[in-house]
Order: C-alpha cells, then sequence, then structure tokens
C-alpha cells in the first residue's frame, strides 16, 4: 500500500474541471477569450516558459511489477529533478523573473511499516516566496509542478517538468506566470 502526504483535493479539483472551456478560444491570445477569464481573476499579463533538465534517481528504486515481475515503468519520481526556466511568451510589460536554476528531492519512506510515504523537498532558494510541489502520474511518466507565490498572492509561477517513462534522465516541460492585480492567485491558503 501506498500513501502519499500533500494529496490536494484542490489539485484533484482541478484536474477534474481542466477541460470545461474555461481557457481562451482556439487561436486567440492569452487575455482575450470570450469568457474574460482573466477581468473575473483579476489577471494584468501571463508569461510561460520553456522547461529542461535532468533526473537523478534516489532510492527506494521502482519496484517490480508483481503481474509481470518486470520494473515498474508508471510514475516512480524518487530522485532528485533539477531543471531551468526560459520565457517562451511574455505578454507583461516586465517579463517574470526566472531563477538560474530549481531542484527539488522527492523521497520514499515506510516509516511505521504501513506503507510507502512520499515527501518532496525543495532545494531551491526562494527567499519570502512561498511554494508548492506536487507530482502525478500522467500517460506519459510523472508530471510535477513546482509552484511558486509571492507573498502577497498576486504573482503566481507553475513550473512543470515531466519525467517521461521508460527509465529516461531528461526532464522536459512548460511553465506559467499569471500577474494579478487585486486577488489572491495563490492556491494554497
Amino acid at each position: 500500500m501506498t500513501r502519499f502526504v500533500g494529496a490536494s483535493v484542490l489539485f484533484a479539483t482541478l484536474v477534474s474541471t481542466a477541460a470545461c472551456g474555461v481557457g481562451n478560444d482556439p487561436g486567440t491570445a492569452p487575455g482575450s477569450g470570450s469568457d474574460d477569464r482573466n477581468t473575473k481573476l483579476g489577471i494584468v499579463c501571463s508569461a510561460s516558459f520553456k522547461v529542461t533538465g535532468t533526473f537523478v534517481p534516489g532510492t527506494p528504486t521502482a519496484p517490480l511489477d508483481p503481474d509481470t515481475g518486470m520494473p515498474y515503468t508508471g510514475c516512480w519520481p524518487v530522485g532528485t529533478w533539477t531543471f531551468t526556466a526560459a520565457v517562451d511568451t511574455n505578454e507583461c510589460k516586465t517579463p517574470p523573473t526566472v531563477l538560474a536554476s530549481y531542484a527539488f528531492r522527492v523521497d520514499r519512506t515506510d516509516p511505521d511499516g504501513t506503507g510507502l510515504v512520499e515527501s518532496y523537498t525543495n532545494m531551491t532558494n526562494v527567499g519570502a516566496l512561498k511554494s508548492h510541489i506536487k507530482i502525478s502520474a500522467n500517460g506519459q511518466g510523472c508530471q510535477a509542478h513546482m509552484e511558486f507565490g509571492s507573498a502577497d498572492g498576486k504573482e503566481y509561477w507553475d513550473m512543470q517538468p515531466a519525467l517521461l517513462k521508460g527509465g529516461t534522465t531528461t526532464l522536459v516541460g512548460s511553465g506559467d506566470y499569471d500577474l494579478y492585480t487585486t486577488s489572491n492567485g495563490w492556491p494554497w491558503e
């Protein structure tokens, strides 16, 4: 049995409602969708990032699949994730801050003998920024969300490195940034 620390009802809600048509109309620029999402949420501007990096596997290593006897090929994020981000698109007057590099570690332990517990350690010096890390399985491997928010909640970064299954150690992905006016964009209060 595997238990996960930090599972989020909010994350599950976001995932289950992601296909509800909240975004822009196809072919329109961010913020110009007919649903005036940015106005409703108080988003002033947005930017996106390209993410690249490396993964160093940790212990315990992925177990054997009990059905096949072969190494488990699903999402096994245990190890150190290190990546960089570069601004891909930007509609803000001042481009969002991008750190020189980002890193976090995923551990799985069995502290009380009842099952593995997954924990996340932020290894990035983010100063006064709030941070939140979560990893989930997707059809191609593991998708991480390393989120940062300013103390007032008006700046929000969501870096999304992905680890493809098949024993690769390369991280690829994307990220998003939103600047808010008066509302608090930090979802983890």
